[in-house]
């Protein structure tokens, strides 16, 4: 293709006026749309990108840390688990140990899918790993409670020994508890207010879809590449085309209204040229869209991604600060975990002192 034709996807959708005569009101409203859409899709691309990125990091410089992690918690329940044997506890501490080794065992078989250690957990548990999963969503709240009654302070002890389970859980399951919020508040009682927001939400979208499809039916016409006898710009129609397409199968107006832009330059035509009545629809299509491109930007305050985003997404100076700060805390939590497993070993009674 072209160089010309390469810049030309560049190009925002302008009304620009012939000779000194001023925009209307109308076509100036236009403008200012396709440019406002033209900003919000940079941004939510460059967020989408730096997602994309922050994952690839996460396995790169902050997975590896996370397994050593993993490996020295495996070793924590393993210690905890020769220490039982030991004639130095007596009976209700060993209650607690042995709870303090269920639940270790339970995080690391449910988050991390270890399941080397369900001996090791239905060894010390009183219900079977496989039992306490096959417990319905309304019995497992009732699980957990029962076991924060018969056992105070156990997982607050355990927390004050290192910060594991929160930094994998801050990694690892983030995104499933956020998609579960979701589900959940999407199962709730909507309200009426609720219900006419999806109402004219789907309004939009169905406008937006009949606005695409209109512009996708012209384009189509005069992009048909097999009506083309030139191949310079037959083999430019057929690139055209395939965009056209994309464009259309997205609901992209905006960007179906960027190729026809690209169309009528082609052909030495003008937006100026457009009919008012046809310039009015393409108004309210544009701002449906600002609409629709400025909720999925609110997404990353208040949405599934807000919280991944916040922690590890932004520019690449931001992210470069944002992921030496978690190296740093996880480094630093590895390193403790690994003194309080060598005090652990080298000293039983120390467990005494944790169970406390």
């Amino acid at each position: 293709m072209p160089q010309s034709h390469q810049l030309a996807r560049q190009i925002t959708p302008q009304i620009t006026s012939p000779g000194e005569h001023e925009l209307n009101k109308l076509q100036q409203e236009f403008n200012q749309k396709t440019a406002l859409i033209d900003q919000l899709k940079q941004e939510l691309a460059a967020k989408h990108q730096s997602i994309n990125l922050a994952q690839k990091r996460i396995e790169k410089e902050l997975r590896p840390i996370i397994e050593q992690q993993l490996e020295k918690r495996v070793e924590l329940a393993r210690t905890l688990d020769e220490a039982y044997a030991l004639a130095l506890f007596s009976y209700r501490e060993k209650e607690k140990l042995a709870a303090l080794i269920e639940n270790i065992a339970f995080e690391l078989i449910t988050n991390y899918e270890r399941r080397d250690m369900i001996e090791l957990h239905d060894r010390y548990a009183e219900s079977t790993y496989k039992e306490k999963t096959t417990y319905s969503d309304e019995d497992a709240p009732d699980l957990d409670e029962s076991i924060a009654e018969d056992e105070p302070g156990t997982e607050d002890d355990f927390e004050s020994l290192d910060d594991y389970e929160r930094i994998q859980a801050d990694l690892d399951r983030e995104m499933a508890q956020r998609e579960q919020e979701k589900q959940n508040r999407q199962k709730s009682r909507k309200t009426k207010a609720q219900l006419a927001k999806e109402a004219q939400a789907k309004a939009e979208l169905s406008n937006i879809s009949k606005a695409s499809r209109r512009v996708y039916t012209e384009l189509a016409k005069q992009l048909h590449p097999d009506r083309e006898l030139d191949e310079t710009k037959r083999a430019w129609k057929e690139e055209a085309m395939k965009r056209v397409t994309q464009a259309y199968r997205h609901d992209d107006f905006f960007e179906l209204l960027r190729l026809q832009l690209e169309f009528m330059q082609e052909q030495g035509q003008a937006l100026h040229q457009l009919p008012e009545e046809q310039l009015q629809y393409y108004v309210k299509i544009l701002t449906d869209q600002v609409d629709a491109l400025k909720a999925e930007l609110q997404d990353f305050l208040f949405g599934p991604n807000a919280g991944f985003y916040s922690r590890f997404g932004g520019t690449p100076k931001q992210m470069d600060q944002k992921f030496k700060s978690a190296r740093e805390d996880l480094n630093r939590e590895l390193e403790q975990l690994k003194q309080n497993l060598r005090t652990l070993q080298n000293d039983p009674q120390m467990i005494r002192v944790l169970l406390k």
